[in-house]
């Protein structure tokens, strides 16, 4: 897995380079000495201090944040977009499927407290990805972990490259929703957001650098992808019911933030279930 995101690393190099795209690397570059710093530290004390599971945390978090690092990197080369937004389509399917994200806003509204703990749960996918991690390593469930880390990069590469064939931004950039509904919620996607995301898929950035990395695929949903992996990989441990609780708030902690339809949420789901086939086709268990 650190040899392949080594490779995407290159790749993102290259085409950053091919393409012409001014990338601000010294930040970059740091991120990805820290990757492979924390991965040598992790094979160190795997090997020499008998403390595999430690080391298995260390590696398996290395793997973890260098493919979330150069994936980063290799989206934002992409920019501008070849394909033109599907997000009004998007919006027709929600409209049949009888979704309204403007309602859904002005429903929060009149229940700020639950809508900024919405906003809390939203934001800690990371977390939640990275204390899966250290749960599984402490647990010893080698193969879990092989398995979670595999599914992971393998969704990401599908929902990118749907994205990239049927690029979409979220209805933040489309639907317009009163300034007392967002400042009430507390959403991050504002309108003025919602055009910054048009900006960068019809445009381009004029420099990539970390400041401006932010989620920009929408269909599929990876937020929604990122939940089903820590409830699906934490079955059997303590911490299954708690990750179950928190990632059922998810779903509308995604809905209401702006950068989803509901019908990405169904694209996380599809794409969760094909990368858990090929995981376990992957990686498999040994006799």
């Amino acid at each position: 897995m650190l040899l392949f995101i080594a490779a995407i690393g290159l790749l993102a190099v290259g085409l950053a380079l091919v393409l012409q795209r001014q990338v601000n690397w010294p930040p970059f570059v740091g991120g990805y000495l820290a990757t492979l710093g924390i991965a040598a530290i992790g094979g160190y004390v795997r090997q020499t201090k008998s403390a595999p599971r430690l080391g298995l945390a260390l590696v398996g978090a290395a793997i973890f944040t260098g493919f979330t690092a150069v994936s980063s990197v290799f989206i934002f080369t992409l920019f501008p977009l070849a394909n033109p937004l599907i997000d009004p389509s998007l919006i027709r399917i929600d409209q049949a499927l009888g979704y309204h994200w403007p309602g859904l806003i002005a429903w929060l509204a009149d229940y700020p407290v639950a809508a900024r703990s919405l906003g809390y749960i939203y934001h800690s996918s990371l977390i939640q990805i990275l204390l899966t991690i250290v749960l599984l390593s402490a647990l010893s469930r080698t193969l879990d972990l092989h398995r979670f880390l595999a599914v992971g990069i393998i969704t990401l590469i599908i929902a990118v490259a749907v994205w990239w064939i049927a690029p979409s931004v979220g209805p933040s950039a489309f639907q317009e929703i009163p300034e007392a509904h967002r400042l009430a919620t507390g959403l991050y996607y504002s309108p003025a957001y919602g055009d910054y995301l048009r900006s960068l898929a019809e445009v381009g950035p004029p420099v990539i650098s970390p400041e401006i990395i932010t989620g920009v695929v929408a269909f599929p949903s990876y937020h929604m992808v990122m939940a089903l992996l820590v409830v699906w990989f934490t079955r059997g441990t303590w911490a299954f019911l708690p990750a179950a609780a928190v990632n059922t708030a998810m779903v509308p902690a995604t809905l209401s933030h702006g950068g989803h339809h509901l019908i990405d949420l169904i694209g996380g789901l599809l794409v969760f279930a094909i990368g858990v086939w090929i995981g376990n086709r992957l990686i498999r268990q040994q006799d």
